[in-house]
């Protein structure tokens, strides 16, 4: 964050603030005194100090997180600062032109009290400074949080075009032709071997489909949700691959009710199904772990993969788009959501950080 910034925008609007004071400035001394060159250099001198003192109060702003502070706290710190800076500025600016004006200005007495002049003249003056810093203050407080509120609008939507995204790419895998021509399929012969599984694998997929429509419409699910939902996929998918799928879960009840990001660890089960378990003939082994890690969550989704995985450069073993799903942790988490891949011969494990969130 620097000290001067260096948005266009910032200076435009800066610029036209300073012209209106220094106009304020001026057409109040020709109404109420009289313009000369004192009052001409105290004017263009102001400039500098009252800028420098406007671009502390927002450097302190973003320095010190303001933003958070409620208005009823954060009245008192603007006219604190714009006290103590407007009383700065004008000595700065009687430091700058009384020198060049003194004469003029004490007459040639001898008896002219000089610090009590400078004390007047700083405290007097200063009042009208802490006035427009107060003002430039509370409109740059303003501005700031317009742009945070449309900056919120922006990832709000950036957010929900990613869950979309996200609920369209598994969906259209569930949708692809092998996969329900193989579901329907064991469906049909289930029918007239095992009504009661038959039934169980029709409702595990109209479960599977409305979850992949509905969490479009939600930022954050429940923990046991995800996992209702992934045990509901497996089902299906051990039908496929009979007894080549070994699948296990393993998650303390107290965080059941945690929250994390509609479909992330569905499209990771499904992903090591995909990519890995079903490229083994004899099949392999999948596990979900979910580890408390103090204000952390951290999800481990390991399966066992061909020999030759860990020649596959890491992020290419993820068959869904990499890219698009850290951007989703990052709209949702910020920096504080970390994805990790592990490869090693016969094995491969994504281990995902979250902030432990109870709903």
């Amino acid at each position: 964050m620097k000290f001067f910034p260096r948005e266009r925008r910032f200076w435009l609007y800066h610029g036209a603030a300073m012209g209106f004071i220094a106009a304020v400035t001026l057409l109040s001394i020709l109404l109420f005194g009289r313009l000369d060159a004192n009052n001409l250099a105290n004017t263009l001198a102001w400039t500098a100090p009252y800028t420098l003192a406007v671009l502390g109060f927002r450097w302190l702003y973003l320095r010190r997180g303001w933003a958070g502070l409620a208005m009823g706290r954060l009245i008192p710190v603007v006219i604190g600062y714009s006290s103590l800076s407007g009383v700065a500025v004008m000595a700065a600016v009687a430091a700058m032109v009384i020198p060049f004006f003194w004469t003029q200005i004490n007459g040639g007495r001898a008896d002219f009290d000089a610090p009590s002049f400078l004390l007047r003249n700083i405290l007097s003056n200063g009042l009208q400074a802490q006035l427009f810093i107060s003002a430039w203050a509370f409109v740059y407080i303003s501005a700031a949080a317009a742009q945070r509120a449309r900056e919120g609008e922006v990832q709000n939507l950036q957010l929900q075009m990613s869950l979309k995204a996200a609920q369209m790419s598994s969906l259209t895998n569930q949708l692809k032709p092998h996969f329900l021509f193989n579901a329907l399929n064991n469906i049909r012969f289930m029918i007239h071997e095992d009504g009661e599984r038959a039934d169980a694998m029709i409702v595990a997929l109209s479960e599977l489909l409305r979850y992949s429509l509905e969490s479009s419409q939600q930022s954050k699910t429940r923990l046991n949700q995800e996992l209702a939902i992934i045990e509901a996929y497996v089902s299906i998918m051990r039908t496929q691959m009979e007894d080549r799928l070994d699948f296990r879960i393993n998650a303390a009840p107290a965080l059941m009710s945690c929250l994390l990001p509609p479909m992330v660890l569905q499209l990771l089960v499904e992903n090591a199904i995909k990519h890995g378990l079903d490229h083994l003939p004899q099949g392999g082994t999948l596990s979900v772990e979910v580890i408390d890690v103090g204000d952390k969550l951290r999800l481990l989704v390991s399966n066992d993969s061909p020999l030759n995985a860990a020649t596959t450069p890491a992020g290419q073993g993820l068959g869904l788009g990499l890219p698009n799903f850290k951007r989703r942790l990052h709209l949702l988490y910020g920096e504080r959501a970390a994805l990790g891949i592990k490869s090693t011969p016969g094995h491969f494990q994504v281990e995902l950080s979250l902030p432990k969130e109870f709903s």
